[in-house]
């Protein structure tokens, strides 16, 4: 009995370290000033970047993002077996600006890099997966 306590106990724990260690992966930032996001004014207008696919960073698709003054959004993307199209709103808290569509989530954080702007987008998808990208005007 005590061999399948301690068993589970491993399990439990190596599940958890899992999940800490996949949600630490979408925290990566760049390494430049975070630039506190009060209005879409300041994230309106066309971004693109390429996205890549978490943990292992290997690039995915090139997106192209739209993003009104009025908190919607629009974007394109082109992986290697289709065309993704969507669109969705946004909302504002806490200096971040977030996205939630049909087929996922994600976070929007403004960088500074040497005077330019860098939007980051951290998405977290329906079907299990993760994606980074680092856009620009």
């Amino acid at each position: 009995m005590k061999g399948h306590i301690k068993a589970w106990t491993f399990l439990a724990l190596a599940w958890i370290m899992a999940i800490s260690l996949g949600c630490g992966a979408l925290q990566a930032r760049p390494d430049t000033p975070l630039v506190p996001i009060s209005s879409f004014e300041q994230v309106a207008g066309t971004w693109e970047g390429v996205s890549k696919r978490l943990p292992d960073m290997r690039e995915d698709a090139w997106v192209i993002l739209i993003i009104s003054e009025k908190g919607f959004f629009k974007f394109a993307s082109n992986r290697e077996t289709e065309l993704l199209l969507g669109t969705g709103t946004l909302t504002i808290l806490e200096g971040r600006v977030f996205a939630k569509t049909g087929t996922g989530t994600a976070t929007f954080t403004l960088h500074d890099k040497v005077g330019n702007l860098v939007l980051v987008v951290e998405a977290s998808l329906n079907d299990g997966l993760h994606y980074y990208l680092e856009m620009t005007r």
